[in-house]
C-alpha cells in the first residue's frame, strides 16, 4: 500500500518531469549528458530581438557546442539565410542575415590566387554585408557599454563559431583564401576566420592586422595596454596574437603546436591594385618632338574603387642626344621621377582617367609627346587612394 505522502511526491516528480520534457522539446533547454556535466558553464541568454527578459540556460561550454547549434544555413529563392549564435561575456548572442546568391557566386568566381591577404577583407561589393554585421557588434557595444577591446573580443568569439573547414577537403586546393561572404556561407580555416574578423573590425575602426605564420594565420590586435603574451611589432605598432583555432580564446596565448615565427604581417589598408595592357605607336614628329599614341586597357583588380585615376608619363632623355635646336628652356626636372643618372628629365605629363570601380576596365587611347632625342618613357598609373605603379615603358631614339 502506497502512502498518501509517497503518492503525492510521485505525482510532483512526474509533473516536474513532464514540464522538463515540454521545455526541452520547445528548445528552452538542452539536455546535458552526465559525462558532460563537468564541462558545463552557466550563461545568461539575452535575445537581441526581445531584450525584455533574461533567463538562465545551461549549455555545454563553447568548445563542446556543435556546429548545428551555433550555425544554420538555408537557401530560399535568390538568397542564402544564415544565422549564428555565439558566447561572449557570459551572454549568448544571435545574428541572422540574408546574403544574395548572386553576390556569393560573384566572389566564388573571383581569383583566389592573390597572396596580399588583407585585400580579401576589403573588397568593395560585400561591404554592405560586412557593415550590417559590424553594426550589430556596434549596437551590442553600446548596449552593454563595451570598450573597443571588448567589441574586438566579441568579434573573435563570433568568428570562432564559423564552421572550421580545410581548403583541400572543400575546394581541392592546398591554399584557398575566402572572401567574407564565402566564409559566412561555406565556413573556412584560420585564414578565412582571420580575414572575416579583420573585415568586421575595419568597419568598426578598430586597428587589426593579419599575421602569417608557417601553415597558419592569426589576427593581430593593436596593443591597448591590456594585452600580454605573444606580440609582433610592425611600423612602430604592436599587434597581439589572437588565434583562430577553436579553443584559442585568450589574446596573446599561442598554442604549443603553432610555430610563433612571423613570416609576414598584413595591415588592413584598402589599396586597389591596377594592371594594364598598353601599346605605343609613333604617329608623327616635329622639329623638336615625337608624338605617340598609348592604346589599351587599365584594370582595377581591387579591392575598392580607384579614385581620380591618372596616367603619369615620365620621360628621361639621354644626355647630349637632343637634335640640334630641340632642347627647350623648360626641360627642367620639376615634378619628375629623376633617378640621378646621366640623363635629362622633362616635366611629367599627367593624363586624367577618372574613377575606376573594382573589377572594371577602362579603355585608354591618349596622345603623348616626347623630345626629339633618345631616351626612355615610363608610364605610371596612380590615384588618390593608391600609389604609383609602372604599367609600360619604352625607348625612343633620335631619327
Amino acid at each position: 500500500m502506497i502512502s498518501k505522502a509517497t503518492s503525492y511526491n510521485l505525482l510532483k516528480y512526474f509533473a516536474f518531469m513532464a514540464v522538463c520534457i515540454i521545455l526541452i522539446s520547445a528548445g528552452f533547454f538542452h539536455y546535458v549528458p552526465p559525462e558532460e556535466v563537468k564541462k558545463t558553464i552557466y550563461y545568461t541568454g539575452r535575445d537581441l530581438l526581445t531584450p525584455t527578459g533574461d533567463i538562465v540556460i545551461v549549455y555545454p561550454s563553447a568548445s563542446n557546442w556543435n556546429d548545428l547549434e551555433r550555425f544554420k544555413l538555408s537557401s530560399e529563392g535568390e538568397n542564402y539565410n544564415v544565422s549564428y549564435s555565439w558566447f561572449y561575456d557570459a551572454y549568448i548572442s544571435s545574428y541572422q542575415t540574408e546574403i544574395p546568391r548572386e553576390l556569393y557566386e560573384y566572389y566564388l568566381n573571383k581569383d583566389h590566387g592573390r597572396r596580399d591577404y588583407q585585400q580579401y577583407a576589403l573588397s568593395e561589393y560585400d561591404r554592405e554585408v560586412v557593415r550590417h554585421l559590424a553594426n550589430a557588434f556596434s549596437e551590442l557595444g553600446r548596449k552593454y557599454e563595451y570598450s573597443d577591446e571588448e567589441i574586438a573580443l566579441n568579434v573573435i568569439s563570433f568568428v570562432h563559431t564559423i564552421p572550421f573547414t580545410y581548403d583541400l577537403e572543400t575546394t581541392g586546393y592546398n591554399e584557398y583564401p575566402r572572401y567574407p561572404v564565402e566564409t559566412l556561407i561555406d565556413g573556412g580555416d584560420c585564414e578565412d576566420r582571420a580575414i572575416l574578423a579583420a573585415a568586421i573590425l575595419y568597419e568598426l575602426d578598430i586597428d587589426s592586422a593579419l599575421l602569417l605564420m608557417p601553415d597558419h594565420m592569426a589576427l593581430g590586435l593593436k596593443d591597448n595596454g591590456n594585452f600580454s603574451g605573444q606580440s609582433y611589432l610592425y611600423n612602430g605598432t604592436v599587434y597581439y596574437y589572437a588565434g583562430m583555432f577553436d579553443g584559442e580564446s585568450t589574446v596573446g596565448a599561442i598554442s604549443e603546436n603553432i610555430t610563433p615565427k612571423l613570416l609576414q604581417i598584413f595591415p588592413i589598408v584598402q589599396q586597389p591594385v591596377f594592371s594594364a595592357t598598353l601599346n605605343q605607336y609613333m604617329i608623327g614628329f616635329t622639329d623638336d618632338s615625337y608624338k605617340y599614341v598609348l592604346q589599351g586597357k587599365i584594370e582595377n583588380t581591387g579591392p575598392g574603387s580607384g579614385e581620380n585615376v591618372l596616367l603619369r608619363v615620365v620621360t628621361k632623355v639621354n644626355e647630349g642626344s637632343y637634335s640640334a635646336g630641340s632642347r627647350s628652356a623648360d626641360s627642367s626636372s620639376s615634378g619628375s621621377h629623376s633617378s640621378g643618372d646621366s640623363s635629362d628629365s622633362v616635366p611629367d605629363q599627367l593624363i586624367p582617367i577618372g574613377s575606376i570601380p573594382e573589377d572594371f576596365e577602362a579603355d585608354i587611347e591618349v596622345t603623348i609627346t616626347v623630345p626629339r632625342a633618345s631616351g626612355i618613357c615610363t608610364v605610371y598609373v596612380e590615384g588618390d587612394n593608391f600609389g604609383p605603379s609602372e604599367v609600360v615603358g619604352f625607348y625612343f631614339h633620335l631619327r
